[in-house]
């Protein structure tokens, strides 16, 4: 155990925080490192006391892809789902809610080139105004924009509610209130605009980060990889399981 911090130690100096947290994943058994689920709900007694709680999960819902095919809660079962908002302005950085350029290039390529490990994720991105609003057409200039990625299947460009996805609680009030701020360039009135979400394929919430910067992406790359062990680990034990038993 003293000879893996050392290691550890020595990681993190030379490569930085996101690499360290990989590390960590894939070779060190720690429980803390564990995603959490965010937006549990609380369930009270007549005293208001707390006496259930209950992880938040994506209600029904159902979107239009921008080639008119439909996208429910169906669609995304078994599915990792990385979350944004897009708007008819992208990818222009003043008028977007993400660094499309910084996504594609620290995160969706990846996806593409990876499939092996990353077969069952899928970025969806529904398109608002700037302001959070639901728009119900694209434009042309963004259907040609996003041509390269959305004819690899693997990024859902949408129109429709985007409440099911963002109504979860998030220090100390629904994430879909929570106010935009001028830091890291964010835009419009709402946080949620400017923002990463990852969704287990249960449909959970395990995962928010901001969505401008490539730090953030980044780090947001990160959680996804420490919910991909999480499958290996099911998987695994599932395996042993059935191998023990034969």
């Amino acid at each position: 155990m003293a000879k893996a911090k050392r290691v550890i130690l020595v990681m993190l100096v030379l490569l930085g925080p996101g690499t360290i947290i990989y590390f960590i994943s894939k070779t060190v058994s720690n429980h803390f490192i564990k995603l959490p689920y965010i937006g549990y709900e609380y369930q009270l007694d007549s005293n208001g006391n707390k006496v259930d709680s209950t992880a938040y999960n994506v209600p029904d819902f159902e979107l239009t892809s921008f080639d008119g095919t439909p996208i429910t809660q169906d669609s995304i079962d078994g599915k990792f789902i990385v979350l944004t908002t897009i708007q008819n302005e992208c990818p222009d950085m003043s008028q977007c809610g993400m660094s499309i350029f910084h996504f594609n290039e620290i995160f969706f390529e990846k996806l593409v080139k990876n499939q092996e490990n990353y077969g069952n994720v899928r970025v969806l991105s529904i398109l608002t105004d700037v302001d959070g609003n639901p728009i119900t057409e694209p434009t042309q200039k963004l259907k040609d924009e996003m041509i390269p990625y959305d004819t690899t299947s693997l990024w859902w460009l949408a129109t429709g509610d985007i409440t099911p996805f963002y109504n979860f609680n998030y220090y100390g009030d629904k994430f879909i209130n929570h106010l935009a701020s001028n830091k890291d360039g964010e835009i419009g009135l709402k946080a949620y605009t400017n923002s990463i979400v990852l969704i287990d394929e249960k449909g959970f919430i395990r995962g928010v980060s901001g969505a401008k910067t490539d730090s953030h992406i980044r780090n947001f790359f990160d959680m996804l990889k420490l919910l991909k062990k999480e499958e290996f680990d099911r998987n695994k034990a599932a395996e042993e399981a059935a191998e023990s038993q034969a």
